[in-house]
Parts: structure tokens; sequence; C-alpha cells
């Protein structure tokens, strides 16, 4: 091959009028090879493509290749794929594939119909001078078809006039070369137009006005909750709601800790606002992570027991369908989409400021830092966390996350080194924190779905006591975490004394 270019048809110009123009502008005949229908898998943030994979599908098999086109699994025979890979027969592709995607669903994110053609010159039509491929690709959004620009890849060989030629005419023809080829130029044209990630990535600087700052992340909060929405319509997994919820609670701190930067009365209806929002979603994300840790439960009673847990955890499914089914109707309201209304005018609306509106970024972001780290550091003195109660733990938690919230809204706006230790020794003691505010959650919902599960006297008994078990193992790892927080408090407390 002397060269191998792919390109992007314009609108104006259908394959067969290519093939037309071709064969106008040399003599040669055109075979048709075969085609081929690809279906590509992905998570909804990407995991794969972001990790140099794509999952394809062609008729009855699916294999793991790479992004340049090299097949990195064995082909496995599947009609259909299960959204969760942990629930797939074992296999090697199983293997590979569970540490990348981790709980997240497979989504079919592109289907490409390509079709294989050989051209050869008219006097030796047997002896092929390129190799064309066309590749009809629209992305899948959630069941529905979005088409893409038609994409021609020409394999030209070396030798032949008419190959030689190719190139020039190609170029002539106005079309856009791509780059790469293989899956990842189909992969890549999807993602860009359904990018997803909810990373705070921004380059704020420390003179900036804090307005902008401020309206920025507001809108891209905005966009987080938009685009999980329909995941979370859709039940597609669990991490649709909370990207959904992160992005609520991270408008709610933001516009908490930094009051006076937009209008106070637009600041406080929309505070109000996302405080609803956040309400709505909150039983049903306690049911999600006691659905997640069904195995681990399972598995920490004796194996005689585990079945006298199959009625409570057939309630908690139905409990969790009625509540997912509530909140479905609930983001279908007009009431939903005017809360959103106003929220994409507080964040894009720049008539009016708030009294801060003008302040130096840095310098008011300082200023709420530092008033954070003194209500956590003095909201439980130290020496008293290992026996706290868990309300005061819970307050502590919310207090600490809110000041990780204003520095990782806020680090590029401060040298790396001022931010990164505190972030990170924040996510250790947030880790902790939350383990211990799950734990007492998962037992109170255990306690109180036992007594309502449905049955005969003597299986609900039965499900009781094992429920009484389980609780022993849930207060040996509240022990364990409880001596935890008191380091991990420690250790923080050093790393952000000269932010206090």
């Amino acid at each position: 091959m002397s060269m191998r270019i792919r390109y992007t048809l314009p609108g104006n110009i259908t394959q067969d009028q290519f093939l037309r123009q071709l064969q106008a502008r040399f003599s040669v005949e055109v075979a048709f090879l075969g085609s081929q229908t690809r279906h590509y898998f992905d998570t909804f943030d990407w995991r794969l493509f972001r990790r140099g994979r794509a999952l394809c599908q062609t008729r009855d098999t699916v294999a793991l290749w790479s992004l340049d086109n090299r097949p990195v699994s064995e082909r496995a025979p599947c009609s259909a794929l299960l959204p969760h890979v942990s629930e797939w027969l074992e296999s090697p592709l199983k293997t590979q594939l569970l540490p990348l995607v981790s709980i997240r669903a497979l989504l079919e994110r592109a289907v490409v119909h390509a079709a294989y053609l050989a051209i050869a010159e008219q006097a030796t039509p047997h002896r092929p001078v390129a190799n064309i491929v066309f590749e009809e690709s629209a992305a899948k959004d959630y069941g529905r078809l979005v088409p893409l620009p038609t994409q021609v890849e020409v394999a030209a060989y070396t030798g032949p006039a008419v190959a030689g030629e190719l190139p020039a005419w190609l170029d002539s023809l106005g079309l856009t070369a791509v780059s790469p080829s293989g899956p990842a130029a189909t992969l890549a044209t999807v993602r860009q137009a359904r990018a997803y990630s909810a990373k705070l990535a921004f380059a704020f600087e420390p003179d900036m006005r804090a307005e902008d700052a401020v309206r920025t992340l507001l809108a891209f909060l905005l966009d987080i909750v938009r685009q999980n929405r329909p995941g979370i319509i859709h039940d597609i997994d669990t991490e649709f709601l909370h990207d959904f919820r992160v992005a609520i609670r991270r408008a709610r701190s933001l516009l908490g800790q930094l009051p006076k930067v937009l209008p106070v009365r637009l600041t406080n209806h929309l505070r109000a606002d996302l405080s609803f929002l956040g309400s709505l979603t909150n039983h049903l994300r306690d049911l999600d992570v006691l659905l997640l840790q069904q195995a681990d439960y399972l598995a920490a009673l004796p194996s005689a027991l585990r079945s006298d847990m199959e009625p409570l955890f057939r309630a908690v499914q139905h409990e969790r369908f009625a509540t997912q089914h509530r909140l479905v109707e609930a983001l279908n309201t007009p009431q939903y989409e005017a809360i959103l209304q106003r929220w994409e005018r507080v964040a894009t609306e720049t008539k009016a400021g708030g009294s801060q509106a003008e302040r130096k970024l840095a310098k008011l972001v300082r200023k709420a830092i530092r008033r954070q780290c003194q209500r956590m550091l003095t909201s439980i003195p130290p020496d008293t966390l290992k026996d706290s109660a868990p309300e005061q733990l819970h307050r502590l938690r919310i207090v600490g996350k809110k000041l990780r919230y204003m520095f990782e809204f806020f680090a590029s706006a401060f040298p790396q080194e001022m931010t990164a230790e505190p972030i990170r020794r924040l996510r250790t003691l947030q880790d902790v924190l939350g383990q211990l505010n799950d734990l007492d959650v998962q037992q109170n919902m255990l306690r109180a779905l036992a007594r309502a599960v449905p049955g005969s006297p003597g299986q609900r008994h039965r499900t009781d006591r094992t429920v009484q078990i389980l609780m022993q193992t849930f207060e040996r790892q509240q022990e364990r975490l409880h001596a935890e927080v008191q380091t991990t408090f420690t250790d923080f407390i050093t790393e952000v004394a000269p932010w206090s």
C-alpha cells in the first residue's frame, strides 16, 4: 500500500455519487467485496475509549479491540450483551472488561455499516489498484439513532498510475481528512458529540472576577445534571443518580459558601430549588447503596442463614422500583423544568451581580476556605472523635465535604502545592466518614425493612434474627472506622493548618 487515507464525505456527496465521479475520472471498475455491521459499546463516561479500547459486536460474537484496530481479546459468542459485565458468564473477556468498566452499565454508543469495494483498471480487472471502505455510522442515544457523516477510507497500492493520481483527485473534491482510522475514528466522532466528564477541570486565574468563575461552575454543573437525567429515567445504572446528586450538592455548596457573588435573591431561590432536587433523590440513593452491598452482606453471614435474607432483599427491590418511579415522575414535571430554567438564568444572566461580584477570585476563595477550615476544626474536639455520636460525625462529614468542594472548584487559582495535599487528606477523611454514615443508614433501613417483610411469623422471625447477626458485623466495622477517623482527622489538621 502506498497510502491509506480516511475522509469525511460532505453532505452533498453520496456513496453512489462518489463512485460515479471516480469512474468518470479514471477508467476503473468497482467490485463489491462484502459488508459488515459493527456495534460498539462503552460506558456513559467512555471508560473503554479513555483506556484505548473498543468493545465491538459483529453478528453473534463480541471482542475487545484496541483503538488502532488490533484485537486484544478472543472473540466470544454473544447474541445480546447484558449491560452489567458482572452478570456475564465467566470468560477471559469478562476478566479483561470488569476492571475497566466497574459497576457502570454498557451502552451501545455507535453502529457502523461498512461496505468494502475493490477498484481495478478496466484493462486488468482482476488486479486491484485500491480498496475502498464506506462507513455509514450513527451514534446511539438511548435507543435513538443520530446519523453521523459518512466516512470513506481509500487504501491505494504502490505502482499503478491510478493509485498515484488518487490522492490529488481526492483533495480536489474538497473532502475533510480524518485521523485516526479504524474504531478510533468512529468512536472519536461519536464521543465528540456525546462527550461526558464530571471531573472539575478549570483554569481559573487568581485575579479574575469571582462572578465569572461562579457562573462558569454553575453552567458546568447544570450540564452534568441534564446529561444524567436520561440515564436516571431509563434506570441504566446507579452512577447516573450518583453524578446527578453530586452536581446538585456541589452547586448548593458553591452558592452557600460564596453567597454574595450573585444577587442574593437569585442565590437564595436557587439554593432552595437545589435543596428540593436533592431531597427527591435521597431515599433512592440509600436503596441503591443497600443493593450494591447485597453480595457483601450475604458473604458476611453463615451460608445456612443467607436464604433468610431473600424476602428482605425482595422487599428492597420492590421499594426501589416504587421509589424510582416516583423520581421519574418528578423529573418529568413542569416544576423540574422550571427549576432548571432558573438555574440556567442564574448561570448565564450577567445584567446584575452581587456585592462581591467584582472581588478577585483567589482572595475571596481564600477567605471562604479559611472560614470553613475553622468550622471544621471547631466542630468536634479531635480527642473525642472515637466516641462521637453518628449525628456529630455526619455534621463533620458535611462540613468537610463543603471544604473539599471549595478546594476542588478553585484549585487552579492557587499553586498546586497549596491544594493537592489538603484535597487528598480530605478525600481520605471523607471516605472513612462516608463509610460510617452508610453503615448507620443501612442499619436503620435494614431494621425497618425487616419489620415490614411479608410472610409468615416464622419467616419474619428468621429474617429479623439474621439481620441482628448482620448488625454485629456492622458494629465491628464501625469500631474499626471510628479508630481510623481520629487518625485521618489528625493528618488532615496538619495539612490544612496554613489555610486556617
